[in-house]
């Protein structure tokens, strides 16, 4: 499976208490649009919504390794 179809519900971890709903996606959001709004607000875990309401979460990281990437380390 290419890089573009890889969809937010397969990395979906559980929602976490104060976690703001916007900005959020859906889980039939490719994970590329999940991590270009998670790095265009500086945030490491984005809400994922279903009928505006929280059903999970996506973090950043999990979100780059399911595509074969990683944060770089701090030096």
């Amino acid at each position: 499976m290419s890089m573009n179809r890889k969809k937010v519900d397969e990395i979906l971890l559980p929602i976490k208490e104060g976690l703001p709903l916007h900005p959020s996606v859906t889980m039939s959001d490719k994970i590329v649009y999940a991590i270009e709004l998670m790095v265009n607000n500086n945030l490491k875990s984005i809400a994922v919504v279903l009928n505006d309401r929280p059903i999970g979460r996506v973090c950043l990281e999990d979100a780059l390794k399911k595509l074969g990437l990683r944060i770089p380390e701090k030096e």
